[in-house]
């Protein structure tokens, strides 16, 4: 199917009516993703797919239950973008915050060719000898250093290439670096050598890699005829009854060889679809390249930043919901805690009143017996005591004290009560915020 032509943009109802009409794994294939990555799309807006089994109960003309789709109101949900394409999974502000890095790179770019109009397009390629640039000359030196190994392989941190391509990328590394400084940017290493390029805003990593691909080996005419003597010997071996397995091939499977082709990335880890790596073409080559990769890390630093705005903002509002309903769970508290003091009041109270008409209730007599008299001893004690409880000074003391009516108040909302709290597939089915899905 001619990509052109594919249709990428479905509401979740025609999402539904597809994939319960034709199996997955050959929608899949139209779309150019594997199976498994249209499920995933299918789960992330809520679309359920057929189960295992289901296109082979209907193949059988077993009758088969569709599982209906069910509304939503989040409207991220509503449009559903199949296959990867320039920012096709970036929000609205990281969209916004992208535009406004390109703006400011076509600004700036013009700015130098009114500036130098001669090298406006990018710097003529330098070779660093043995005086590589500053920024660059850590990574260099540990290059130049580095022993090859079986493959013929040399590394630095974020450095992966052929011995034979060293001082290619020595000089794609300079000329990066002096671009960069060109351009009033920097380049620095971090604590394990990895090449960092710095912006006001963020930073990213930077990788300089050289394509390896594996080709079948074929055997040499020497290798064929070791081949047949380990063969030979196998036979006599198991003549006597002497078994063992493994390869008899005396050469490696595959053989690993380095193209040449080397590409520059700056991978955040962040399947966003902002492009990260620049690579060796038919017409261009990196050295070519370097003022492009450069605008493109920017972009990438640029979402990455909105991302961590947009993350920090929604920590804050979790942990400011967080903190309400803290209050809330509090205020709810300190009503029980009121009902149950002037409950003991009006208890206490009670038994105040209680206590005095008994003691004026009792009989008495000039001469009463000692266990009577120490009855009434201690009716008095205990009268006295439960009115100390309950003075004025006392109740207000206790008030203070547990700060049950205290001004200002230190449990006020002034936004109110809390939202309730919402179970993870009503939170998906509504869009709520990050702040309202978390305690």
């Amino acid at each position: 199917m001619n990509d052109a032509k594919i249709k990428r943009n479905y509401t979740r109802e025609e999402l539904h009516e597809l994939v319960w009409a034709t199996p997955i794994q050959k929608l899949a294939a139209e779309f150019g993703l594997s199976d498994r990555g249209l499920a995933k799309t299918c789960a992330r807006h809520l679309v359920p797919v057929p189960p295992r089994g289901h296109w082979a109960r209907v193949e059988a003309g077993q009758s088969v239950k569709r599982t209906p789709l069910r509304e939503v109101e989040n409207k991220n949900l509503h449009t559903v973008h199949i296959g990867a394409t320039k920012m096709g999974f970036l929000s609205e502000s990281v969209m916004a915050a992208v535009a406004a890095s390109k703006s400011a790179l076509i600004a700036a770019k013009a700015e130098r060719r009114k500036s130098a109009p001669l090298s406006a397009a990018c710097l003529a390629l330098e070779e660093p000898g043995d005086s590589p640039h500053k920024w660059i000359s850590a990574a260099v030196k540990q290059l130049r250093k580095a022993k090859p190994d079986d493959d013929g392989v040399v590394k630095a941190p974020g450095i992966i290439v052929h011995e034979r391509s060293r001082e290619r990328a020595i000089l794609i590394l300079h000329n990066l670096a002096r671009t960069c400084e060109e351009r009033g940017s920097e380049l620095s290493t971090d604590e394990r050598g990895q090449l960092i390029f710095k912006a006001d805003i963020g930073s990213g990593s930077i990788a300089l890699l050289e394509e390896r691909r594996r080709f079948k080996h074929i055997p040499t005419a020497e290798e064929s005829v070791e081949h047949g003597k380990i063969l030979a010997k196998r036979q006599r071996e198991r003549e006597r009854g002497d078994w063992s397995f493994g390869r008899t091939e005396p050469w490696p499977e595959y053989d690993i060889v380095y193209t040449g082709k080397f590409t520059l990335t700056c991978d955040n880890g962040s399947g966003d679809g902002l492009r990260k790596s620049w690579s060796d073409g038919k017409s261009q080559s990196v050295e070519n390249m370097l003022d492009a990769f450069l605008d493109g890390i920017k972009l990438i630093i640029s979402a990455e930043a909105e991302r961590r705005r947009i993350y920090a903002e929604k920590e804050r509002q979790r942990k400011a919901l967080q903190h309400r309903r803290h209050l809330a769970e509090q205020r709810v508290d300190r009503e029980k805690n009121r009902l149950a003091y002037l409950d003991w009041i009006a208890q206490t109270r009670r038994e105040v009143d209680a206590l005095r008409a008994t003691i004026n209730a009792v009989p008495m007599t000039a001469h009463l017996p000692p266990d009577y008299q120490r009855m009434i001893q201690w009716a008095g004690s205990r009268l006295s005591e439960l009115e100390e409880q309950t003075t004025v000074e006392k109740i207000q003391a206790t008030l203070v004290e547990r700060e049950l009516y205290a001004d200002p108040d230190p449990l006020y909302d002034p936004e109110g009560e809390p939202p309730a709290k919402v179970n993870y597939w009503d939170r998906r089915l509504n869009g709520l915020s990050e702040g309202e899905m978390h305690d």
